[in-house]
């Protein structure tokens, strides 16, 4: 009996491998979004100051929303998701509720302070997400800033130069 069964496996293993199941295929295109369209609305609607970074022209901004939160006194949290040159991901987000929401909101916790890097003047304090993800939070008085994703610590501190060099909308 076990020798019938050997054709068959490399028969099995033979259509398998000629259907494609084992190729690489290419990876689909990233999808896009126009961030400035989308931020420049956002400013129309929210009650906290909206900064448009001049994110690396190689960076794809591929997802953004505005989140309306309902517990904990709401608020309004609006973020831009983007792809960077290496595939990475860096989301940006801004609001006005505390620096703690705005954490909890990535999942992470508050109070789990990792540290803290200084860019341009800036300090962004870091915290880890519950995937183990960085969080970078700057509070700027009347905004907080945060960003999160799979990006490297290069790429965090050129947004976060691009986030303190632009102004905020009017």
């Amino acid at each position: 009996m076990l020798l019938t069964m050997i054709p068959l496996v490399i028969l099995i293993a033979l259509v398998a491998g000629i259907s494609g199941l084992w190729s690489n295929p290419d990876p689909a295109p990233v999808g896009s979004i126009d961030e400035t369209l989308a931020l420049e609305y956002d400013a129309t609607v929210v009650d906290f100051p909206i900064r448009i970074p001049d994110a690396p022209s190689e960076w794809q901004p591929n997802s953004g929303q505005r989140v309306e939160l309902e517990e904990d006194g709401g608020g309004t949290v609006t973020w831009i998701g983007y792809v960077t040159d290496d595939n990475l991901y860096l989301r940006y987000s801004q609001s006005g509720i505390s620096a703690e929401r705005l954490v909890e909101y990535h999942y992470g916790d508050a109070s789990n302070i990792i540290g803290s890097e200084t860019v341009d003047g800036t300090t962004w304090t870091l915290y880890r997400a519950g995937n183990n993800e960085p969080i970078w939070l700057a509070d700027l008085d009347d905004v907080r800033i945060a960003m999160t994703g799979s990006a490297t610590e290069a790429q965090f501190t050129t947004m976060a130069e691009a986030v303190m060099a632009a102004e905020p909308l009017d």
